[in-house]
């Protein structure tokens, strides 16, 4: 099997505020809604990524604000739990779904 992000596919993850000197880190785990090419939209259809099942809806938003108010650098990942779950643990099996 070959990679799974391809060129096209934007990056796991992105850090804001990345030189402040805050002692918080903010990290939005489930804010994203990106699923990598090679997994075909994993065979869902599109209309269903701005519901709950693919994202914490406005998470991303929410960390991004707060990372700007409170001069605090933030790490968002930016693929759907459905691809990831990203605050598990690689051996746990809920960590990437079968279904």
């Amino acid at each position: 099997m070959g990679a799974l992000l391809g060129p096209a596919d934007p990056p796991p993850f992105t850090v804001l505020n990345a030189k402040s000197v805050s002692n918080m880190l903010l990290v939005c785990d489930h804010g994203g809604v990106a699923i990598p090419a090679a997994l075909n939209g994993l065979g869902m259809d599109s209309a269903l990524l701005a519901h709950h099942i693919s994202h914490d809806i406005g998470a991303a938003e929410v960390t991004r604000l707060l990372s700007a108010r409170l001069d605090a650098p933030a790490i968002l990942f930016g693929y759907s739990r459905l691809v990831v779950d990203p605050n598990r643990r690689t051996d746990d099996p809920t960590a990437i779904r079968e279904i």
